[in-house]
């Protein structure tokens, strides 16, 4: 029966009370081992291993009696540099006493002291009784809250293999999978990328976006950034080349990617930088436009910029309203739709009012931020039937909830590209028409392409 710290905690013992951690979550911390080293509880579990903690005190006898068997599991289980990672906290001990307990039973992973922060780590972990040894795995979850009786070793190996932890020699070098990044071409609006795995690395998820995006959205999931990356980035297990298009020129990126070796382990993020080429000139900016109407109420824009734009904007407005808030206001109105395009594209527009005249609009910047002449096109709704629109395939409706409607001839492939550039959907099959389930999406910007060919935008909104 395990020493209680304290006299009511004895009592506690001598009626068969077991004594374990409170807690079924991990809680984060960083602290100092008696030899210097820093130890950061969640940067282990986030790089995939599961933390063995043994609370303790050197004038325990029971914490005598366990340390040579957690000293020897240590051992059989990789030296932490494998499935599971050892370290033990004393709640009373100065650094010499912590050392002289290493010394005394050749413990060789971390022993964090009082001086280190080890009182205050058992206090927040609740700990009353030592030894108290616990387990923690990746997802943070305490898994078990008190490992006792330690009988041996084995004790220790056979209930943490219940949590996929194995045997490991610790003369084997520890998997270090990697992933190198090369850098292909890169323009105005297209980033590439080679991918390529080390013999350690098992597969990889790779991701592109800015470091304020995935900051921000690590705030508000909760989520660390290898998370996110595992979930909304691409997995290969490869050599792979990608290239992401449809971004912003100018702008930095970052490519990210997780490694992840044979047991399935995910490992520090890598990261590289990389900023898209300048786009357009210092002459005026203009942006072309036709428009192809389907029915009387949708219409297709397809928008062509010349080559001083570095970004532009276009949509409908009706002939009325433009002749209401006059000319400026209604650029300015195209301008702030927080939809920023630069290369050639199409998007058709549905709900339009029958046999309304509309002006599709088109506004465009150049590199100097010097606004150009506003371009009009003055569309009147009010055809009968379905015409083909440029890109003939159209889809509807827009902004979306639950489905989309893919509908043209020839559909032989139909991806779907978030915003970031990431394929999240492909169908591949002969016909006129592809419905899309998008009630798992995320509210967002999507793209639709068929055949590889130029991209219709729709918003998905639940």
């Amino acid at each position: 029966m395990k020493k209680a710290l304290l006299l009511l905690a004895a009592v506690v013992f001598s009626f068969g009370l077991k004594a374990q951690c409170p807690h079924s979550e991990a809680i984060d911390f960083t602290a100092v081992d008696c030899h210097g080293t820093e130890v950061h509880l969640f940067d282990i579990l986030d790089h995939g291993q599961s933390v063995l903690i043994d609370f303790f005190y050197t004038t325990c006898g029971p914490c005598n009696q366990a340390a040579p068997k957690v000293a020897e599991a240590y051992t059989r289980l990789g030296c932490n540099m494998h499935d599971v990672f050892f370290m033990e906290i004393s709640t009373s001990d100065g650094d010499a006493a912590c050392q002289t307990w290493c010394n005394t039973y050749g413990i060789e992973y971390p022993t964090i002291s009082t001086a280190g922060g080890g009182h205050d780590i058992c206090s927040q972990y609740g700990i009353t009784a030592y030894p108290t040894v616990i387990l923690i795995t990746p997802d943070h979850h305490i898994s078990i809250n008190d490992l006792w009786p330690i009988n041996n070793s084995q004790t220790i190996v056979d209930q943490l293999a219940a949590y996929g932890i194995q045997e490991h020699d610790c003369d084997a070098p520890a998997p270090d999978p990697q992933v190198e990044i090369t850098v292909g071409e890169v323009t105005a609006t297209t980033i590439e990328a080679t991918f390529t795995p080390n013999s350690d690395c098992a597969s990889l998820w790779y991701l592109l976006g800015t470091e304020s995006e995935m900051q921000m959205w690590q705030q508000m999931m909760g989520a660390t950034l290898e998370q996110l990356i595992q979930m909304w980035g691409l997995q290969t297990t490869e050599e792979t080349t990608y290239t992401w298009t449809e971004q912003q020129p100018a702008t930095e990126y970052t490519i990210y990617v997780v490694p992840i070796d044979a047991d399935g382990n995910a490992y520090e993020a890598i990261k590289e930088n990389v900023t898209t080429a300048s786009q357009g000139g210092t002459g005026e900016a203009l942006v072309d436009l036709t428009v192809d109407l389907i029915s009387n109420t949708e219409a297709t824009i397809n928008a062509v910029p010349n080559s001083e734009v570095a970004e532009y904007h276009y949509g409908f407005i009706t002939v009325d309203y433009y002749n209401e808030i006059g000319p400026e206001a209604a650029a300015d109105e195209i301008r702030e739709d927080g939809f920023p395009a630069y290369e050639p594209e199409s998007f058709t527009w549905i709900n339009l009012e029958p046999s309304t005249y509309y002006y599709a609009l088109g506004t465009a910047k150049n590199a100097a931020d010097v606004w150009g002449a506003t371009t009009l096109v003055e569309v009147y709704t009010d055809v009968d039937g379905v015409v083909e629109s440029v890109n003939s395939f159209v889809v509807y409706p827009n902004p979306a909830s639950d489905f989309v409607t893919v509908s043209g001839e020839g559909l032989n492939t139909v991806s779907v590209f978030n915003a970031l550039g990431q394929k999240v959907d492909e169908f591949v099959g002969e016909g006129t028409q592809c419905k899309i389930a998008t009630g798992n999406y995320e509210n967002g910007i999507y793209f639709v392409k068929v055949n590889n060919g130029a991209a219709v935008r729709f918003v998905v909104t639940h």
